[in-house]
């Protein structure tokens, strides 16, 4: 990412999330200001003590969301936290990792979700993509045969398991996917999803 893009991404006073690496709770911030000196970028952040003090020498991930026109996208960064004063973190070695148009959190594979029984026994899948607010699923031979709302485990990983109601929101066929529109899902749950869509991306 060049620099007039980062300078975009990460323009004074924009509203940034917050994530530790190591898991646990989001945190919203702000930009207070950056540079990029020496093939390092360095970002301060401006945000709530709490946030300082549980970041603080903490590996992070930085998401920021855009709009151009009626389209939304967002950007994900990693980098290294450190405690400025009581309200103010300093990002050192901040990377570009990914950008995503038109959404408003990443989607990778990587997943698998149970769907509920359809006249026979609960089917695990593997997920095509999933998100903080949809995943989508592949069509089998049969068709789709599930009516809304649909009562989901998704899986994220060997150690984690989440429970969503999920309503179709298309088919696609040519792709044979189905994609499916979360219902409210808890905080906790949310982040849980964001963690383990960042844990897929490339290392910086």
């Amino acid at each position: 990412m060049t620099n007039t893009a980062l300078a975009d991404a990460l323009t004074t006073g924009r509203r940034v999330t917050l994530l530790p690496r190591n898991g646990g709770h989001s945190w919203a911030g702000t930009v207070r200001s950056w540079k990029a000196a020496d093939d390092q970028v360095v970002a301060q952040i401006f945000t709530e003590a709490d946030a300082v003090s549980s970041l603080d020498h903490h590996q992070v991930w930085l998401s920021t969301v855009s709009r151009l026109g009626d389209e939304y996208g967002v950007t994900i960064f990693a980098a290294r936290a450190h405690a400025v004063d009581r309200e103010s973190l300093k990002l050192e070695g901040v990377v570009w990792l990914v950008d995503e148009r038109r959404r408003r959190a990443v989607r990778v594979i990587g997943s698998e979700v149970t769907l509920p029984p359809s006249g026979g026994t609960s089917v695990r899948v593997a997920t095509l993509d999933i998100s903080r607010s949809a995943v989508r699923l592949p069509i089998g031979e049969g068709g789709w045969n599930y009516d809304d709302p649909l009562d989901l485990v998704v899986h994220l990983g060997d150690t984690k398991s989440i429970n969503v109601v999920a309503r179709m929101l298309r088919v696609d066929e040519a792709t044979k996917s189905v994609v499916l529109g979360f219902d409210y899902v808890p905080d906790a749950d949310a982040e849980a999803i964001d963690h383990f869509a960042l844990t897929q991306l490339s290392e910086p």
